[in-house]
């Protein structure tokens, strides 16, 4: 009797969930088919896009419009601009994307159908329909009208100095952009029920692969010429090959935790950089996704930092973390360390600045305006008023967190990830 051969696919460590005996060479194996997921619970990264069950697209009212506006760019993780109780909490952090069926559902619009889509697809879309409409006609990269700047510098950008005016100008930004977030929603929806990806009957389910595929072969017949821009190259190879290995970390289904992203040196990572016998703190630059900052801010974009800017070879450790969601200011570790703004995953591809995307924070023991902080361009000195970047803990306690989050592999590369997917993906083409 043959012993039937299997392919291990192995998950986001590099370990396999499954007991099935898994053979490293794999010549001679069957593939074990990728199949479409069905949301019940949240999804590790995710956007949300809508569409009316009985006529997509067509029946959405203007109160049904500012209702759905209101709960998925304002009330949603990180959920800074809400107000929830204890209950609340405990539920949205729990299962986010239930929790949002209730409050639809409460409001009297079951019939509008609610769904989260891996971030690396909802970046992908915005790329794709923004290359169409604003196609590059000069020698000059393209550049965008959307840029959003939380850079921080200046009498002009004080805006971001604490928690209440960063939220009062990322409020102003997602109203401002509404129609368009609408817009891209509406295109996405399209998109899916052109290729038959979105089964109106089970929307529940949907083929995540299938839809990147699709993406790619629409990008692609786009002139390079025609989409090229401070972020080089969206198509070769390899970052088509990161995309994949991103899509499987990302739907898979998560429970209370979310991934960041980081491209970087993996063993010099640290929340405190030693040098000429000194300590300095070091605010590490994050990403909830790999193409945040793609349009608007090339060198805070992580893929730019997996890859060389051409995006033709690996540039740097592919390094995830997989930390528990949390609220601002609940005295969590995780709130002890990270900075995660509340900005919707819309505008993320568009903003640009020292303080639009996540970062660790500082020691409450840094002294402002006398100590310099790493990791900022010009390596800037502390000001009281970044009060959303400083912790309630220490420099040295806060580095001792972060290296237990290595040790415990919830900061670590994908290194095995890569290595048996790869094989995966090659015998699946």
């Amino acid at each position: 009797m043959t012993t039937q051969k299997y392919i291990c696919i192995p998950n986001s460590e590099g370990t396999f969930d499954s007991q099935t005996q898994c053979e490293n060479d794999i010549n001679d194996a069957s593939v074990l088919l990728s199949q479409p997921v069905e949301q019940a619970v949240d999804i590790a990264n995710y956007a949300y896009i809508w569409f009316n069950n009985s006529d997509p697209l067509k029946t959405i009212t203007e109160e049904e419009k500012g209702f759905i506006h209101e709960t998925i760019t304002k009330r949603t993780f990180p959920t800074y601009l809400q107000t929830y109780s204890d209950d609340e909490k405990e539920e949205i952090l729990a299962n986010e994307i239930e929790f949002v069926r209730q409050k639809f559902n409460k409001a009297g619009l079951p019939h509008i159908t609610i769904l989260q889509i891996p971030r690396i697809l909802y970046d992908l879309f915005n790329l794709l329909f923004y290359y169409y409409e604003n196609p590059k006609t000069s020698k000059e990269p393209l550049k965008t009208d959307l840029q959003i700047d939380y850079s921080g510098e200046g009498k002009k950008k004080d805006y971001v100095k604490t928690i209440e005016m960063y939220k009062d100008f990322t409020i102003k930004n997602i109203e401002k952009f509404k129609n368009k977030i609408f817009e891209l929603n509406n295109k996405i929806i399209d998109f899916l029920n052109k290729y038959k990806f979105l089964n109106i009957s089970k929307p529940y389910t949907i083929d995540y692969n299938a839809i990147l595929k699709s993406i790619m072969i629409n990008i692609k017949q786009i002139p390079p010429e025609n989409r090229q821009h401070y972020s080089t190259r969206i198509d070769t190879d390899l970052r088509e090959d990161i995309y994949r290995q991103t899509l499987d970390l990302e739907s898979k289904p998560s429970i209370n935790s979310i991934l960041l992203y980081r491209g970087a040196d993996f063993i010099m990572d640290s929340t405190i950089e030693k040098k000429d016998g000194k300590q300095y703190p070091y605010s590490l630059s994050i990403n909830l996704s790999i193409l945040s900052g793609f349009l608007g801010d090339r060198t805070a974009c992580t893929i730019n930092f997996m890859t060389d800017y051409d995006g033709e070879k690996l540039n740097g450790n592919k390094i995830k973390y997989t930390i528990k969601k949390f609220m601002f200011g609940d005295g969590s570790e995780e709130d002890s360390l990270f900075f995660i703004p509340p900005i919707p995953p819309y505008l993320q591809l568009y903003c640009n600045g020292e303080f639009w995307h996540p970062r660790t924070k500082i020691g409450n023991d840094v002294l402002a305006g006398k100590q310099i902080i790493k990791g900022f361009i010009g390596e800037m000195n502390f000001d009281e008023g970044y009060t959303y970047l400083k912790s309630d803990k220490p420099m040295k306690e806060l580095e001792k967190i972060y290296q237990l989050y290595i040790k415990v592999k919830n900061i670590a590369t994908w290194k095995k990830y890569l290595k048996y997917k790869t094989k995966y993906l090659k015998l699946k083409t």
